[in-house]
């Protein structure tokens, strides 16, 4: 509907416009001609003998339609008069002669004639000539090309119409499509993608562009489904054992000392889910993206913090900081964000390098690239498989060489998520057989 309607006020001004242009020319050509009728009698009467004055219709072959030419003298005499038709006499007011005298030329009109009165003043006496006709060829042109207009017009209206529900209907066949596609894939069936045209056009695009967020859907539910399923089996686990030891402690009295070791081995399991349920707290707070209040921070004074931090995890954890030259500019080494939460990521970092790493050691270095913060976690490493290295970042992942180690597999998850909060990038890789890096990049906000 709308292509139609552009396309008929397209036609309707380009008709205007011809139309308009048309007859103007039409209208000047026609004056022109008047004019040079006008000029042409004068310049002969003021030439030829007076027995000369009935040559002067016949030396213009350019005649026109109801033609009168009128000749006055300075008392408004008529001098000379012709008339094409006998029976349509030209009357001209003394007006019109009085303006012609002064302006030289004066054009009215009279009916449907068009009158030019000129006055020629370069022959025996002054004169005004006054010449008058019927533009019949213009104005039949003229309805002609309304004629012609009003017929293109409407064929191409009709010509629009049938090409643009042609056009509009192929154009709409590739999103029927795609809207039934989608219609048909719900959460059962997340992993069914839309047909990719060949062509490489919009529907190619939009369709690649479903595609990615039908992946990244996908991602999200596995990620949730392995979430929930390790959390509800981390959770079930002291919950299990706590109710197997109160169901085995009251099948018969126990003396207070066996009460309290049961009640010891409660509280253990029981702080063990109080720690996993802070760590699924914040890592779903964190999850939310913004709902944390943020200040500006110094990053060498959080990294400052984790040696001492460290050694109350264990006396064997060694973390040894280094610190490029600081910027001149203290902002350039400031970012804006949380530092509970920027702590709990390096510490995480820290905390893993050293409790895997054969010498309990990890090397932290701060440089600054720009407006870039680099922070460098590295760490020795024996029995860390490599092809585990792509997956440290996901939640409730363990390595290979951390079953013997207590944990959850989430620090590292939560470190990824408070990096991504703060606009960062945290990647993980193996320089070289035997080490591994994680590098963290903050951007100053100031």
């Amino acid at each position: 509907m709308a292509f139609t309607l552009l396309t008929m006020t397209v036609l309707a001004a380009l008709c205007l416009m011809i139309y308009y242009i048309t007859a103007e020319q039409q209208a000047r050509d026609f004056r022109l001609r008047m004019r040079n009728r006008a000029l042409t009698a004068g310049t002969m009467l003021a030439h030829l003998p007076k027995n000369g004055n009935e040559m002067l219709s016949t030396l213009d072959s350019n005649t026109l339609v109801y033609e009168n030419i009128n000749v006055y003298n300075e008392k408004n005499e008529i001098i000379y008069e012709f008339d094409r038709n006998k029976s349509d006499r030209l009357f001209v007011e003394a007006k019109t002669l009085s303006d012609a005298r002064l302006q030289e030329e004066v054009r009215v009109a009279q009916g449907e004639k068009h009158i030019i009165a000129l006055y020629y003043a370069q022959g025996k006496e002054p004169i005004v000539v006054v010449a008058a006709a019927r533009d019949v060829i213009g104005t039949k042109n003229l309805l002609d090309l309304q004629q012609t207009m009003v017929i293109a017009f409407v064929a191409g209206t009709l010509l629009a119409i049938v090409t643009g529900w042609l056009f509009s209907r192929q154009l709409l066949k590739p999103l029927t499509k795609i809207s039934e596609k989608v219609n048909s894939i719900s959460a059962n069936n997340i992993e069914a993608r839309l047909p990719v045209p060949g062509i490489n056009d919009e529907w190619k695009r939009l369709a690649e562009t479903f595609n990615n967020l039908l992946r990244r859907l996908q991602d999200s539910f596995e990620i949730q489904g392995r979430f929930i399923s390790n959390a509800s089996h981390e959770l079930s686990t002291p919950l299990t054992a706590v109710s197997n030891q109160i169901d085995v402690t009251l099948q018969k009295e126990r003396t207070n000392t066996e009460y309290l070791a049961v009640l010891e081995s409660i509280r253990g399991d029981v702080q063990h889910m109080t720690d996993l349920t802070q760590h699924l707290l914040t890592l779903a707070r964190t999850a939310r993206g913004g709902a944390v209040q943020t200040s500006p921070i110094r990053v060498d004074e959080i990294l400052m913090e984790l040696p001492s931090l460290l050694k109350k995890i264990s006396a064997d954890y060694t973390a040894i900081v280094h610190f490029d030259e600081l910027p001149d500019d203290e902002n350039l080494s400031t970012v804006q964000g949380n530092y509970e939460l920027l702590l709990s990521a390096f510490r995480n970092i820290a905390e893993n390098g050293c409790k895997y790493s054969p010498d309990h050691t990890v090397q932290i270095s701060l440089s600054f690239v720009g407006s870039r913060i680099v922070v460098l976690f590295s760490n020795n490493y024996e029995s860390f498989n490599p092809a585990e290295l792509h997956s440290i970042f996901q939640p409730f992942q363990r390595g290979s060489n951390a079953e013997a180690e207590p944990g959850y597999g989430l620090g590292l998850s939560l470190t990824r998520r408070i990096i991504l909060l703060h606009k960062g990038e945290i990647n993980a890789e193996i320089p070289q057989p035997g080490k591994i890096l994680i590098s963290a990049v903050l951007t100053s906000s100031f």
